[in-house]
């Protein structure tokens, strides 16, 4: 399911992207967290949209008058109404809201409302004719997930057929020598077995891919194997956002969204590895940019960053010092104390060295001004 997060406040958007990307139950693909209304309808006239998690009271932007504009647009999409108000619940369900949820939102709770999301999206697809030129969606980064037309998860029949498809979408735009797929695949087992290997493997991904709708998926042309099909992906969208010369913080949030992990990260694929630190250096040098101007002014979109930073980089000593510091600028004194217990842990635990002096001196200065 394709899902989008309305909410004026950027924490509070952050903690339910956090709480939905733990929620392993249902597939669901974050397009957006917006803080501004007009951003997200825009978002919903381009990309179809099957659920949106809508906070009631959104300054001149009432939740039910927001609702109201996004079934207009789309009847078939589900509302999740989130609040910290209890007396706008009978209003909710009068614009046919899927759920409504209290905060602070519980993980439980609202791993329900996603179910419950999810069952009234599957009732109203029975009875819509099929998608016209719809592709299947490759999601790429931390685990990867294939989903059909109707955003279901594709089941691989085995690990050979699911790192073939992923090399042949991976080099779509040209053609591969069936021998090059086989020394990559099969790297260890003698040419004649491994040419066997290749030829049974494409007949279980044509017959995979056949299933999901997909006609002559694969093309061979004087021994090199091709893509015949178009595929979405969050590779796609990632490399596109890359791309760009400047970003917004719309952008450095979807690029947050969408870099849940390594390209890759679970398969372990040799033949990834080059792709994979490329992006993840140029997200983070995206990031850190980002973190470090002075011309962003959005402190939690900073914080999201900083946060990232170190989670991709875990002992980059730069990346303790930077987010050490924003702390301390915003005064958040409890996140402030865990985050120096958690890197001097570490880094004697991990590492047996001692703290670095930059850190230990931001943390004295700071608990001497509390004193």
């Amino acid at each position: 399911m394709n899902v989008i997060l309305i909410d004026d406040e950027r924490l509070a958007l952050d903690l339910l992207t956090t709480m939905l990307n733990e929620i392993t139950e249902v597939s669901i693909t974050i397009k957006g967290a917006f803080t501004n209304v007009q951003d997200a309808y825009n978002l919903l006239e381009k990309v179809h949209i099957d659920v949106v998690f809508l906070d009631m009271e959104m300054g001149a932007a009432h939740g039910i008058n927001v609702a109201n504009k996004f079934l207009k647009l789309n009847p078939e999409i589900q509302i999740v109404f989130i609040t910290a108000h209890a007396q706008f619940a009978v209003d909710a369900f009068t614009v046919g809201a899927t759920d409504y949820l209290m905060k602070p939102v519980n993980r439980k709770r609202l791993q329900k409302a996603l179910l419950r999301a999810n069952e009234s999206v599957s009732i109203s697809k029975e009875f819509q004719p099929a998608k016209q030129g719809a592709t299947i969606y490759a999601r790429t980064f931390g685990s990867f997930q294939l989903l059909d037309v109707d955003e279901q998860t594709v089941k691989w029949r085995t690990r050979k057929v699911r790192e073939l498809f992923l090399y042949l979408w991976f080099h779509q735009q040209r053609p591969i020598l069936n021998a090059v797929i086989t020394e990559t695949l099969w790297p260890d087992v003698e040419y004649e077995k491994a040419a066997t290997n290749l030829h049974t493997t494409i007949y279980q991904l044509r017959k995979l891919l056949k299933q999901n709708g997909i006609e002559n998926p694969i093309q061979l042309i004087n021994n090199h194997y091709q893509f015949n099909i178009q595929i979405n992906s969050d590779y796609d969208e990632m490399l596109t956002l890359l791309d760009q010369p400047a970003h917004s913080e719309e952008d450095i949030q979807q690029i947050l969204n969408l870099y849940s992990g390594d390209f890759l990260e679970e398969e372990e694929f040799n033949w990834a590895t080059q792709t994979q630190i490329h992006i993840k250096q140029s997200v983070l040098h995206i990031l850190e940019s980002y973190a470090t101007s002075e011309n962003s002014t959005n402190s939690l979109l900073k914080l999201s960053c900083l946060q990232k930073m170190l989670d991709l980089d875990e002992y980059n000593e730069q990346y303790m010092f930077l987010l050490m510091k924003f702390l301390a600028e915003q005064n958040k004194k409890i996140e402030f104390i865990q985050l120096y217990e958690h890197i001097k842990d570490k880094l004697e635990r991990d590492l047996a060295i001692p703290i670095p002096n930059k850190i230990k001196q931001v943390y004295e200065e700071y608990i001497i001004a509390l004193v």
